[in-house]
């Protein structure tokens, strides 16, 4: 809850926008991005075991503006590379090829507040696209089994609510439609069932308020709402068996029906879960911790805490945001 009281103060902030609508910017390495701060690939590196690699664990910072890059052996993870430049990343997604997006958010000292998609081929430490919707701030994406995009954001720029999701297409262009509902207040996760592109997000119906969970039925119409409440509303995921996993700024993990209903179960963090990701064949969760300042491992489906990622950028007020996992669970 903090941390979504810091970043929708400076929201309201912020000056309203004197220019509208979304741009998709291609860009080559070397070539700045279109917010204000440092170009994204400053000081970045790849090593050639992150190009290679079988599997990757991709971790945010939210404070020092960096994706570290892992790579997942049965001896455990190691830090291969780094993608720098960011202000601050927040959710992200991976697809089957490795492609990254992660939603960047900016605060600059003055003008509005922000926020853009970037988006990563595998192995690369500059964007092939940008995805820039000057009348939202984003905060999660998520994809479809077509490549369809699908961006959470938190409020219109200088508001508190309501908040929507935007929906482009596979190569960045749009959006092609503007997924909204009436009580939707700050929309803060977004998830997809690859089976049948049903849409969820995790939202307050009101300001401050507990956490909600809305479904768009084949990412179209409007917001329907599951009937369930918790506390802070973060990340939320599903797990490829009906269910959805709802990150609780109080501690838990959250599992629902995706059809509704009364909550089935839950993975007790020591801390405050963000984001959370599985592996690939979801045998294992990853949670960033903002309490912790770790990543950590929680068997699935019992819950069990079997392990931790942390790098020593994360120390005190240095935290990881956005998990991705390559390749992504089916």
């Amino acid at each position: 809850m903090r941390y979504q009281r810091t970043l929708l103060a400076a929201i309201v902030a912020a000056a309203i926008p004197t220019w509208c609508g979304a741009t998709v910017v291609p860009v080559g390495r070397g070539i700045t991005a279109h917010h204000a701060g440092s170009p994204l690939g400053v000081h970045s590196w790849m090593s050639p075991q992150a190009k290679t690699a079988r599997q990757l664990l991709y971790v945010a910072n939210g404070s020092t503006g960096i994706v570290d890059v892992f790579s997942v052996t049965k001896k455990g993870t190691k830090l291969a590379g780094q993608i720098a430049g960011f202000q601050s990343p927040q959710g992200m997604t991976v697809d089957a090829a490795g492609t990254l997006y992660v939603v960047n958010d900016y605060i600059p000292q003055e003008g509005p507040v922000g926020g853009e998609v970037d988006v990563f081929p595998k192995g690369a430490t500059n964007p092939s696209i940008i995805i820039g919707d000057s009348q939202w701030v984003p905060f999660d994406v998520a994809l479809d089994k077509k490549g369809t995009i699908y961006v959470a954001n938190i409020s219109p720029i200088a508001q508190f609510s309501p908040g929507s999701v935007t929906v482009y297409d596979k190569a960045g262009k749009g959006p092609t439609r503007t997924l909204k509902g009436a009580n939707l207040g700050e929309v803060y996760g977004v998830t997809v069932d690859p089976r049948t592109s049903d849409v969820y997000v995790s939202y307050t119906q009101n300001l401050g308020g507990g956490g909600r969970i809305a479904a768009f039925s084949s990412g179209r119409g409007k917001a329907q709402d599951l009937g369930v409440s918790y506390g802070s509303p973060w990340g939320i995921i599903e797990d490829g068996s009906g269910n959805l996993l709802a990150s609780d700024g109080n501690g838990p993990i959250h599992i629902y029906p995706q059809a509704g209903g009364p909550e089935i179960g839950a993975i007790n963090i020591p801390g405050d879960p963000l984001f959370a990701t599985f592996n690939s064949d979801r045998s294992l969760l990853y949670v960033s911790n903002f309490n912790n300042f770790d990543v950590e491992l929680f068997r699935y489906s019992d819950g069990a805490m079997v392990g931790s990622v942390k790098d020593n950028q994360w120390a005190k007020n240095e935290w990881p945001t956005g998990v991705a996992y390559w390749p992504p669970a089916k």
